[in-house]
């Protein structure tokens, strides 16, 4: 009544990968929770400020033989599911039309293949007990990562009621809350400043890329 505003929905991403022994896929159901403040709300910059936050776990692709590919919660949000099933042409760019969107999202249900420049980080470890042998994997290359034979089939986003996924990324990556205690990032002295970094997305990549829920 006031001009706040609060949206929830549920999204699944679902990526699916052909090997040479056929398709293997994998998907996570994560919480979205969207905001909106009225313009007199807060302080200075920060007056009428809006947001959201995504809780749960990335998806995890067993590809068999020890091989796992991880599309990862960064570069993954609310606002993937705003550009992926909102058109160019309705994108809001005012507080109304914002509100109209999220009105739809919230209420929406269905599956959408998320377009390339979407698409969440993916890595992948040589070995899946060391952390620190996370590399990053191209999406139009696995098979740089993987080997001949290995090709991204699709990458698919949907809004559902299905419950949260919990759990299967550790189940994985048994290791994954202990370095999050030791450290703060997967791979250990990182350089100081990001500018000195060959591949921070990479080299930064904190525990919490893999799962919010680690420490709940």
């Amino acid at each position: 009544m006031l001009g706040f505003h609060e949206w929830q929905w549920r999204q699944k991403l679902t990526v699916s990968v052909m090997t040479p022994e056929g398709m293997k896929t994998g998907s996570s159901v994560v919480s979205v929770n969207v905001y909106a403040t009225p313009s007199w709300w807060g302080l200075g910059d920060f007056k009428g400020a809006g947001g959201g936050s995504l809780s749960g776990e990335s998806v995890t692709v067993d590809l068999g033989n020890g091989r796992y590919l991880f599309a990862l919660l960064k570069d993954y949000s609310y606002e993937t599911a705003r550009e992926t099933f909102i058109p160019n042409g309705e994108q809001p760019r005012t507080k109304a039309e914002a509100t109209a969107a999220y009105d739809r999202l919230e209420r929406m249900r269905g599956s959408r293949d998320l377009q390339r420049e979407y698409y969440p980080l993916l890595v992948t470890f040589d070995d899946i007990h060391n952390p620190t042998s996370l590399r990053r994997v191209d999406p139009g290359d696995l098979t740089a990562s993987f080997g001949p034979d290995y090709r991204l089939n699709a990458i698919t986003l949907s809004i559902t009621d299905e419950p949260v996924t919990e759990g299967r990324v550790e189940t994985v990556l048994e290791w994954l809350a202990a370095i999050g205690r030791e450290r703060p990032t997967l791979i250990p002295n990182t350089p100081l400043l990001r500018e000195n970094a060959t591949d921070p997305d990479i080299q930064y990549l904190t525990p919490g890329a893999f799962s919010t829920e680690l420490y709940k």
